[in-house]
């Protein structure tokens, strides 16, 4: 157990992988960790201790004995000046910055960049502020855009961005790399998942926000056609042989641990897994999953009859990455995690982590009272 003492500071604390790493800090250090939690009608600190606990019984901790004495919250808000934080600012040595926004649709672009870019800014006013030395910014691997083939661990791309989402990164990797003073890792997670052990997510975006839309899509077909989807094989404007870079949650939290802290790393670290499922074995898990022939994959210039292309229109902001050709190359990770085999986790199957995802939302359906 690493004993250094220092103060930690975590946005995003509440979310999937803020409260990973809230949690990997509890188990490896012994250090006092702060949570910015924003402002709400319970306590700051009662909302991030109930968390951590909803998180650790999800992945199999003991969540009646964490050590939450060491774990403080303040209210407040990435998108204020010093997170709105006043005077007199405490003491942080190292800053965690998790708080994002992962919308990525046109009419959120303001807010994209409000809370991406503009609260990256303000994170690293406080970290100045507080007298911190180290900034772990957790941004994606996709801030690749359209970049295809083996993906460098390296700052800049020159191929265009895909969304809002992966251009607001992109910009708030850059201003960290300008800050002054402050040694800097920038941690590139994959698609993150499910816990490798229990499966559980506490959030549901990427192959989860997948799922639900082809969930839903179902839905739709059934009202129009009782059975069309026993007939009808959907096709996919997707590359098949695509490697989809998921990775489970504890191993991002447990690798990204290791490097923010440290002392000869620096710079950027893509967190993913080196054999991810393809394109082709991830959909097909999800349509079947979801009761619907295997799907065909067809090139980006082949015609979809209707029922296809409204489909297509609802995967819009998914097909940037069933598509392409990316290898996301992590040998300086790989190199800063000094051969520790107990950092790395294998990940779950894909038809185990969306039959978890969807017996999760059969229960919340099923908790929903009957409309009268």
């Amino acid at each position: 157990m690493i004993r250094s003492g220092v103060v930690h500071f975590v946005t995003g604390a509440t979310g999937f992988v803020g409260g990973a790493l809230v949690l990997r800090l509890l188990e490896t250090t012994t250090d006092e960790i702060v949570a910015l939690v924003r402002p709400g009608d319970v306590g700051a600190e009662p909302r991030m201790h109930e968390s951590l606990r909803v998180a650790a019984k999800a992945y199999g901790h003991d969540s009646e004995n964490l050590p939450l004495t060491r774990v403080r919250a303040i209210a407040g808000d990435v998108c204020q000046p010093l997170c709105g934080i006043s005077h007199p600012i405490p003491h942080f040595d190292v800053v965690w910055h998790s708080a994002a926004s992962l919308r990525y649709e046109d009419r959120f672009e303001r807010e994209i960049f409000d809370i991406n870019l503009g609260g990256t800014l303000n994170v690293l006013e406080l970290a100045k502020a507080a007298g911190a030395t180290v900034l772990n910014q957790i941004s994606t691997a996709y801030v690749a855009g359209s970049t295809n083939g083996v993906i460098a661990e390296q700052f800049e791309f020159t191929a265009p961005t895909n969304n809002h989402y992966e251009r607001s990164k992109v910009h708030a990797e850059r201003a960290t790399r300008a800050a002054d003073g402050i040694k800097v890792h920038i941690l590139r997670p994959g698609i993150v998942v499910g816990h490798s052990q229990t499966l559980a997510a506490t959030t549901f975006s990427g192959l989860y926000g997948f799922t639900r839309q082809m969930v839903q899509f179902k839905g739709v077909m059934e009202r129009m056609q009782r059975g069309m989807m026993n007939t009808h094989r959907i096709r996919f404007r997707a590359n098949p042989h695509q490697r989809l870079s998921l990775v489970p949650v504890d191993e991002v939290a447990a690798q990204a641990v290791h490097i923010g802290l440290s002392p000869n790393a620096s710079g950027v670290y893509h967190l993913t897994q080196n054999s991810p499922p393809t394109v082709s074995e991830t959909l097909t898990a999800v349509t079947r999953a979801t009761q619907f022939l295997d799907p065909e994959f067809v090139d980006e210039d082949q015609p979809l009859d209707w029922l296809d292309e409204k489909l297509d229109e609802r995967l819009e902001f998914y097909r940037s990455y069933i598509s392409g050709d990316k290898h996301f190359d992590r040998s300086r990770a790989d190199n800063a995690l000094d051969g520790r085999a107990d950092l790395y986790r294998k990940l779950p199957s894909v038809p185990a982590l969306v039959e978890w995802y969807l017996e999760r939302l059969e229960k919340e359906r099923a908790a929903v009272p009957a409309a009268r």
